[in-house]
């Protein structure tokens, strides 16, 4: 995908995947007027950008906002569902008490640290 838009005084090009632009686009962008000169990108991308800009009355901060929470969401629950598998694949029984294999446990230490990424992410993208 390739945007040009106007913010503030300068024009800057955003290239990259989709939501590698709206993040960008929304980091540069706060606090400043933003508009639109020029975007290229698949149809499918195109579609999903106007139907988004529809929806936040105009507002291309917000719709640059809403589209890559929603990636970053995605991702969240994702790993969300993998710690649950995770957790339930790990549980034993033994002498009555409930444990936890140690190396996946490792693991989904992991998975949460990434969670606690993508929280951070998804605050810093709030308009």
């Amino acid at each position: 995908m390739e945007l040009w838009a106007k913010v503030g005084e300068e024009k800057k090009k955003y290239q990259g995947s989709f939501r590698a632009v709206m993040e960008n686009l929304v980091k540069d962008g706060k606090g400043k007027e933003v508009q639109i000169l020029c975007i290229h990108a698949p149809a499918r991308e195109r579609r999903r950008f106007k139907r988004e800009l529809r929806w936040y009355d105009r507002d291309i901060l917000k719709t640059a906002s809403a589209i890559a929470r929603w990636f970053y969401l995605r991702d969240y629950r994702k790993i969300r569902r993998r710690i649950k598998e995770l957790k339930k694949r790990a549980k034993y029984i033994s002498k009555g008490e409930i444990m936890y294999c140690p190396k996946i446990m490792a693991q989904v230490k992991e998975l949460e640290n990434k969670l606690s990424e993508i929280e951070k992410k998804l605050e810093e993208l709030k308009v």
